[in-house]
């Protein structure tokens, strides 16, 4: 192993993922994109590296890439935004979810001989969500208005839930030949309701405690020290670590709110600084971009026939997309925004990790339900990257989309997302969760 030339490299893909940031604006192609090629060039195709590499290490990288982006994220979401979000977030969810799910299934079952029902719908729960590791840092790039990138980010997060839970109730399944619906519902509700308490306790009190670490030297390294305790305590409970770190950050970003109260002598909150808000912002830049190049390396490439298939999946999962958005998404926005809103389905690391389960237990169809859910996470990735260019250039391109979404009324709603922001609960410019991550977030995705 060349440690010099790794430890080059390593300093140019940061170079490179700056170049990517400033490049999009002309390109408007997402660093995503460019980031997973380079990783897949640089491992399935010429070999330099492996997953195997990684070796224990690599799971837990992307699991702390995860939490930073989650966390993130949530410091930046406003509750107001929440609350005109969530409805149409979980319906959207619920609906794209479902509907991934049937088809997925219905393609493994149709065209696979070596996998059964029970293997189908484990495959076609495993793609059926949308990746919050990739949706995050691709909006945030595209510049959506807050309510809009307010829904995307949080179904993804949704359906990040529902894939691990429901995904691993059917491993189970598969693995004793028994299948209990009351045992997975009941197991989707527990796995939100706690890890939100969680969550929401952990930064409730942790926004007391934030004005005494600050006389620590260092001492925003304390706040991702919490980060890591509140996941990996919601996790050990066998709970979604995800969500409690989103519930985590929303709480701190909120804590301002106590400060407008009567209760505000008697529970003293404080809320992150711009410049521990910063450090966030170059943690997600610096791990983000690896975790890209990463997610590159561990590709798999299966026959023309397993990528043909995905492709039939990819294209078919957006084209329901538009449906539900049509029908769910009740706020007045740009067709711009709500055609991002259509094409958002890109799936990453959860199908995959889950995907190469069966294989190690030898269970029947392991390796089809494998090499078809790494061809629909490449071929999502790239996909909905193509679609964000055409998208970003003209989003009347598609005409798909135009016959869907409608164009009546679109052209006059495309308000500028700082003007959009100014209508909400917030009053100022500097104020606004969206100025906040303007200016702070230098992920690459952004």
């Amino acid at each position: 192993m060349n440690v010099p030339l790794i430890i080059i490299m390593i300093g140019l893909l940061i170079f490179g993922a700056h170049l990517f940031n400033g490049l999009f604006k002309f390109t408007k192609i997402p660093n995503v994109l460019i980031l997973l090629l380079i990783g897949i060039l640089a491992g399935p195709v010429l070999g330099f590296v492996n997953e195997n590499h990684f070796g224990k290490i690599g799971p837990i990288f992307t699991s702390i890439t995860l939490v930073l982006i989650l966390f993130e994220s949530g410091t930046n979401l406003k509750i107001g935004e929440l609350f005109k979000s969530i409805g149409s977030a979980f319906m959207l969810t619920l609906f794209n979810f479902f509907a991934s799910a049937i088809i997925g299934t219905a393609v493994a079952v149709a065209f696979f001989s070596d996998i059964d029902m029970l293997s189908a719908t484990f495959f076609g729960v495993i793609i059926a969500g949308t990746s919050s590791a990739v949706v995050i840092p691709i909006i945030k790039q595209l510049k959506m208005n807050k309510k809009g990138y307010t829904t995307l980010m949080l179904e993804s997060a949704l359906s990040d839930v529902l894939c691990l839970v429901i995904g691993l109730a059917l491993l189970q399944a598969m693995k004793e030949g028994v299948f209990e619906m009351g045992a997975i519902l009941n197991a989707i509700w527990k796995s939100f309701l706690f890890a939100f308490l969680i969550g929401f306790v952990g930064g409730f009190a942790w926004s007391f405690i934030l004005k005494f670490t600050r006389i620590i030297e260092n001492s925003k390294v304390m706040n991702l020290a919490m980060v890591f305790i509140i996941y990996g305590i919601t996790e050990y409970l066998g709970l979604n670590g995800g969500i409690a770190v989103l519930i985590f950050g929303i709480t701190l970003g909120n804590a301002y709110l106590l400060q407008n109260t009567r209760f505000k002598e008697a529970f003293p909150a404080k809320e992150l600084l711009s410049n521990e808000k910063d450090f966030f912002s170059e943690l997600v830049f610096i791990m983000s971009t690896f975790f890209f190049v990463y997610v590159g390396i561990c590709m798999k490439f299966g026959s023309i026939r397993i990528y043909a298939l995905a492709l039939l999946i990819v294209v078919a999962i957006i084209l329901i997309r538009p449906l539900s958005i049509k029908l769910l998404v009740k706020s007045k926005m740009s067709f711009k925004d709500l055609g991002i809103m259509s094409i958002m389905a890109p799936k990453g690391l959860v199908p995959a990790i889950l995907a190469s389960i069966p294989i190690q237990y030898g269970l029947a169809g392991g390796e089809s339900i494998q090499m078809l859910s790494f061809a629909v996470v490449l071929l999502s990735i790239i996909i909905c990257s193509i679609l964000v260019i055409i998208l970003s250039k003209n989003p009347f391109q598609i005409g798909y989309l135009k016959s869907v979404l409608g164009t009546e009324n679109t052209e006059e709603e495309k308000v500028d997302v700082e003007t959009e922001v100014a209508s909400d609960e917030i009053p100022t410019k500097e104020e606004s969760p969206v100025n906040i991550i303007n200016k702070t977030d230098r992920s690459p995705e952004k």
